[in-house]
């Protein structure tokens, strides 16, 4: 499985941008003393959680977010720290392009999230239900099919069946 036909994360992603992007933007705002700056940070986080996806299953989502803020904040300071003294240098060299702010980057990565979003959304009910719970609540197949009164095997083939809907849908707009 690789990252060009099957994004796992992606999902987890734009919930992640849908649930907690203007609570991520307010606290990285106050910290750097900027709104704007705030705003700058948040992204980059997300894209960053795009770029270079987590190893490991996300137990808690948003403590896990506001802990990449903490990061990047520390990494900033760090950043800052390590220069030795500011140059004023033209605005317009095109050699000072930041590529993770490349507005057509930003720009795919958003219609990348949109066409996931459209996915899920299109996933029948208890599909979606089911996937929902899996991926982001991270429940287990036993836990889904008690909560939801089906058996684990539905629960199974519901998530199969997801998995499958999303990795086809990517792999057609990818190619």
């Amino acid at each position: 499985m690789n990252a060009t036909t099957c994004p796992p994360t992606e999902p987890l992603v734009l919930d992640l941008y849908r649930r907690h992007f203007d609570e991520l933007r307010h606290f990285l705002g106050r910290r750097l003393d900027c709104p704007e700056a705030g705003r700058d940070a948040a992204q980059e986080i997300f894209l960053r959680l795009l770029i270079n996806p987590p190893a490991v299953d996300i137990r808690n989502p948003r403590a896990f977010l506001l802990r990449s803020a903490r990061n990047f904040l520390i990494d900033l300071g760090r950043a800052a720290q390590s220069r030795p003294q500011l140059v004023v240098v033209d605005e317009t060299d095109p050699g000072l392009v930041d590529p993770l702010a490349d507005p057509a980057r930003i720009v795919m990565a958003r219609q990348q999230l949109r066409l996931l979003a459209t996915g899920i959304e299109a996933l029948p009910a208890k599909c979606r239900e089911v996937f929902f719970l899996h991926r982001f609540d991270t429940l287990t197949q036993g836990e889904i099919a008690g909560r939801l009164g089906i058996s684990a095997k539905m629960v199974e083939k519901h998530l199969a069946n997801a998995m499958l809907h999303l990795r086809r849908l990517w792999a057609k707009h990818s190619a």
